[in-house]
């Protein structure tokens, strides 16, 4: 059996096995008392944390785009928001791949700039897992790999270096050529956003209010139902639906996101609408709104009223 259809297989069993669990936490009286009692100026307040959310994360990305090439900060978050609806319909790798061709300019750049950003997010959330969550080992492990390949970024390159070199040598001379042009161009971009001390700080800044915003946006969203939920317990919730949600393959972690929050908050009717509410004002909202945005910029393409360099 390929690989391919393993994959489906699994996310198929996923999706299924999140769907037992979220029908498991609910009882269908406690629902519609939940819905009749929702305080839903909360869900407002949560609505505008993530959409302040959305334009700090494309800020960031901007911010460490324009130190490596001519961008424009209105096609950078068009090409933010697409990525929801894009890894709706493909593997998040890919999804994450596609949004970087729509900014436009040289593609491993933006790539990398892209990947800059994320790895600062990264950081974040693996200091506030040593903190909140007692993420020791495996969080010091993987928290000084990504803060080495911030400090020692030349130890990296030159090892890609010394590995497309062995290519060479093996006789794969084009697929090395190839490689280390690509690579070249991407660590370049690195580079320069790594050095631009104020926009290094930017980055991270951008990347702690980020986190920040999603933990109390599932706070708030708890009150909405009249669930509260201790700032640990919101971030532990957070990171185990990223999680389940990365493992699963699911179409935008659609159920899987639901099984990780409950998991980290509880199981109970209040929870799982707790749970929705937050994922759709967060994520799913965007990913309707992103293909809307998706086919707009395609159809400009389309008439040649935007660079399509890459």
């Amino acid at each position: 059996m390929e690989r391919a259809t393993l994959r489906k297989l699994f996310s198929l069993l996923a999706f299924v096995v999140s769907l037992i669990y979220l029908y498991r936490s609910v009882e269908p009286g406690e629902l519609l008392i939940a819905l009749r009692g929702a305080r839903y100026g909360y869900l407002l307040f949560a609505g505008a944390l993530s959409l302040l959310n959305v334009l700090l994360s494309a800020t960031r990305w901007y911010i460490v785009l324009r130190r490596v090439q001519n961008t424009d900060f209105k096609r950078t978050v068009q090409a933010f928001v697409s990525g929801y609806y894009l890894m709706a319909i493909l593997p998040p790798t890919l999804g994450h791949m596609a949004k970087v061709k729509l900014v436009g300019g040289d593609y491993f750049r933006a790539l990398s700039s892209l990947t800059f950003g994320m790895a600062a997010e990264t950081v974040v959330v693996l200091s506030l897992a040593l903190i909140f969550l007692d993420f020791t080992k495996l969080g010091l492990l993987g928290l000084s790999l990504i803060v080495l390949a911030f400090i020692y970024d030349g130890a990296f390159n030159r090892t890609a270096l010394a590995f497309f070199d062995l290519l060479e040598k093996l006789g794969a001379g084009r697929i090395s050529r190839k490689l280390r042009g690509w690579w070249r161009r991407g660590y370049t971009a690195w580079k320069r956003a790594r050095e631009a001390r104020s926009s290094l700080l930017a980055v991270f800044l951008f990347s702690a209010l980020g986190i920040l915003l999603q933990i109390f946006g599932l706070i708030i969203v708890g009150k909405a139902f009249s669930l509260e939920i201790p700032f640990g317990r919101a971030f532990y919730a957070f990171v185990i639906s990223v999680v389940f949600a990365s493992l699963s393959g699911i179409p935008s972690g659609i159920g899987a996101n639901e099984s990780g929050i409950l998991v980290g908050i509880g199981s109970s009717t209040k929870a799982f609408l707790t749970a929705f509410s937050y994922k759709f004002l967060f994520q799913y909202a965007y990913s309707i709104a992103g293909a809307f945005v998706f086919y707009r910029m395609l159809n400009r393409r389309g008439d040649g009223n935007e660079d399509s360099t890459g």
